[in-house]
């Protein structure tokens, strides 16, 4: 007897390929048994329907996001590494999904994207320790961590908001590598350093 275990990742799978190429909505269960050589039925079985398997590939999505990160904490030390390998990760399990299928969810599942945002901004609020870390070991500047951590939350909010990208004709990769490059190197051309002015009287 085969694993339903098993059956359910090769179920899942399929589903990943379609929806990542062509969206949730225009996915239909027989085109997943049809990939599979499998009945509906059997898939039926393991999912009562579309929605359960999207909801099913969100949590894959997020137990692979949640795996990587902790890697990346439990091998790298420097701040500015676990940073950059932490973008990096973004981009590649992320950026795929943002082509059709998270552009989608917002309308077509509401309850599921706002599961997603939710996750998100925990992984995003995670930024504060390791701003505070870096400020510490002297690799960052020595700036208040809840404002640059509000400042990151609202870049990455827009990065991973559809209607942004589409309205601004961008790929969340293309999204992403701006923010980085923003944040790491700041926007001016030659670095300088603003002075408030003062009034005397």
């Amino acid at each position: 007897m085969v694993n339903s275990n098993i059956v359910k990742e090769k179920i899942l799978n399929a589903a990943q390929k379609r929806m990542v190429k062509f969206g949730y909505r225009k996915v239909s269960m027989d085109e997943i048994a049809l990939d599979l050589h499998m009945s509906k039925n059997t898939i039926y079985k393991l999912f009562v329907g579309k929605e359960e398997i999207a909801k099913s590939l969100v949590k894959r999505l997020q137990q692979q996001l949640n795996a990587g990160l902790d890697n990346i904490e439990k091998t790298q030390h420097d701040p500015l590494q676990i940073f950059s390998d932490s973008v990096l990760l973004l981009r590649k399990l992320l950026g795929p999904w943002f082509e059709h299928f998270f552009r989608e969810i917002p309308t077509e599942l509401p309850a599921l994207w706002e599961e997603f945002l939710n996750f998100r901004n925990e992984k995003i609020l995670a930024i504060r320790s390791l701003v505070e870390k870096g400020a510490n070991n002297g690799i960052f500047r020595r700036v208040n961590a809840s404002i640059a951590t509000e400042a990151y939350l609202g870049a990455v909010k827009a990065v991973t908001n559809p209607r942004f990208l589409q309205e601004e004709n961008l790929t969340f990769e293309q999204a992403l590598d701006q923010f980085l490059d923003l944040w790491s190197n700041g926007i001016w051309i030659k670095r300088k350093t603003i002075k408030k002015e003062t009034r005397n009287g």
